[in-house]
């Protein structure tokens, strides 16, 4: 009513018998439907002895009593919404705030408890989320950026940590306000637990230091059992040749099912060959010493002959509650990972890569993983090969064995190194096997049984040659090492007797023996240090990468 543009007499038929008794009824500057251009308005008290009827001058009260309380309404929900959106925006920088940040011990999950926001400013909850991650984790770097004492730095660094962990879509703002130069440059410091803290949010960024070698130097594992123990002989021979421990010859080291017990024995553990070779047949032991009508029962109704928590409780009590991106906290640690396969995502299985390293934003791996889990989770998950135990929830997600999928992991290997290492060569790949039967015996069946077609099935899926036969074919000479004795018996992966272990062991060895000359020209290659010029562009990338690529000799 307030934006009418006619009086009300002539809104409701009510004209005057003349036009001038319209006069008080038109708006200010308006004209009259009888032709004349009035002064007073329709609606000013001071009009209304001038209406013409008692009837008019009741209807016109009316309609101004509803446009004043409507006019004090409107006021009164607009003064609420500024209300409204002035203790959000009070709240919102509360939360945010820089000085807020560096005096308070951050949480690393966002809870906001500020008011919602009015209807008018409504928007998609993703986008509100994503903006507040976004704000917390430039609050966190900034927080980060003004603290000068080292005991508060460290936990200034590890709340960042942990915020990435949980947010890891917040690294591309973390990367952007140059968190990068000022970490390496934080590196440097002489407080060992401040380093290593460093070491570890580095990681997870996905900036990596620059390689052993003269280029990628990658070890795969292959799954197979117990029969682990033939790959342990290559390993030793390898030790032997070069003097080095495994992990400081190789950049990445990856495994599935049994490989991924190696690989984190002697990437992430260091553990001595011996005392690997210690363990595993003690793990053999105490695993796969089932009854076996206790595991058929089991068998019936869990689809796993041995018990799966006997594992799980070996696994907590070797590993404990480590996450895999506290191993880089140790500068001797290589990359390392562990695959297990996803079964259910959609109708295919997808391998997933249990990693102590994350990637850098905007690189995307082909394969799924995440480094935010515990060491024993990934073993758990990576061995889960069906029929021997159960499969393992992890989240939403349900892993069985990685061999279900790649058996041999080095195409994995090489695709994540270059995610790593984009502009850096490949040195060499060694990849290790577990032992392969074969067996000349022909039948003339003219068809196969139920059991014999779904042996087949499982044998095609976990085949380790393929990949070898693919990679051996592209790859240059003298980069890819692959060592697969022929045995001659079909050892099964749960063999745990001491004298099939050791006939496992005497194969390897006589393999070895036979391959002495590949050995040599392996330990050679990785025996090689680096050129003095490749030393000097390490140095001046590191440096760049510290000084935010401006020139930094005035800054040494």
């Amino acid at each position: 009513m307030g934006g009418a543009a006619f009086p009300p007499c002539c809104l409701f038929g009510l004209r005057g018998p003349s036009p001038g008794t319209c006069r008080p009824l038109v708006r200010a500057g308006s004209w009259c439907p009888h032709g004349s251009l009035q002064g007073l308005p329709w609606w000013s008290s001071e009009s209304d002895s001038a209406l013409p009827t008692q009837g008019v001058r009741v209807l016109v009260r009316e309609l101004r009593s509803h446009m004043q309380h409507g006019r004090a309404k409107k006021k009164k929900k607009k003064k609420k919404t500024q209300t409204k959106m002035a203790a959000s925006r009070s709240a919102h920088a509360e939360d945010y705030s820089p000085r807020t940040c560096a005096s308070s011990a951050l949480a690393p999950t966002v809870s906001h408890s500020r008011p919602p926001p009015p209807p008018e400013t409504l928007q998609d909850p993703q986008i509100i989320a994503r903006v507040s991650i976004d704000n917390r984790t430039r609050a966190l770097v900034q927080a980060l950026r003004r603290t000068t004492d080292p005991r508060l730095c460290i936990n200034r660094v590890e709340e960042l940590t942990f915020h990435l962990l949980e947010f890891p879509e917040g690294k591309g703002v973390a990367v952007k306000e140059r968190i990068i130069p000022y970490l390496l440059r934080l590196r440097q410091a002489k407080d060992e637990t401040l380093q290593a803290a460093v070491r570890e949010i580095l990681a997870l960024i996905g900036y990596v230091d620059p390689v052993k070698g003269r280029g990628i130097r990658i070890l795969t594992i292959d799954g197979g059992g117990t029969r682990g123990v033939v790959a342990l002989q290559t390993l030793r021979k390898l030790v032997e040749l070069t003097q080095k421990p495994i992990h400081q010859l190789f950049d990445y080291i990856c495994g599935v099912s049994t490989g991924a017990i190696l690989a984190f024995m002697l990437g992430l553990f260091h553990m001595p060959l011996d005392e690997c070779e210690e363990l595993y047949r003690k793990l053999g032991s105490d695993v796969f010493s089932q009854n076996v009508i206790v595991g058929t029962v089991k068998m019936s109704w869990s689809h796993a002959f041995y018990d799966s928590q006997t594992w799980e409780n070996i696994l907590k009590d070797r590993m404990g509650s480590s996450l895999m991106i506290e191993t880089a906290r140790n500068p001797m640690c290589p990359k390392v990972a562990a695959v297990s396969t996803i079964v259910n995502r959609g109708i295919t299985p997808k391998a997933f890569v249990f990693r102590n390293y994350g990637h850098f934003p905007g690189v995307n791996s082909h394969y799924l993983g995440g480094c935010q889990y515990k060491l024993w989770q990934a073993i758990r998950a990576s061995s889960a090969a069906p029929g021997y135990f159960a499969e393992y929830v992890l989240g939403n997600d349900l892993h069985q064995d990685g061999g279900l999928l790649l058996n041999n992991p080095s195409a994995l290997a090489i695709h994540e190194c270059k995610c790593l290492w984009p502009d850096v060569p490949l040195e060499c790949i060694v990849s290790l096997g577990t032992g392969r039967y074969e067996s000349d015996v022909r039948n003339t069946a003219t068809h196969t049984s139920l059991k014999t077609k779904l042996s087949n099935v499982i044998n095609s899926a976990t085949d380790t040659e393929e990949v070898h036969v693919m990679l051996d074919g592209l790859l240059p000479p003298d980069t890819y090492f692959r060592f697969n004795p022929v045995i001659c018996e079909n050892i099964p992966l749960d063999e745990s007797r001491n004298e099939k272990l050791d006939q496992l062991q005497l194969e390897g060895l006589k393999y070895i023996e036979r391959n002495e000359e590949k050995m040599k020209k392996l330990a050679k290659i990785l025996s090689q240090e680096k050129t003095t010029l490749q030393k000097i562009n390490d140095w001046i990338k590191l440096k760049t990468d510290m000084y935010e690529g401006l020139p930094f000799f005035s800054k040494l």
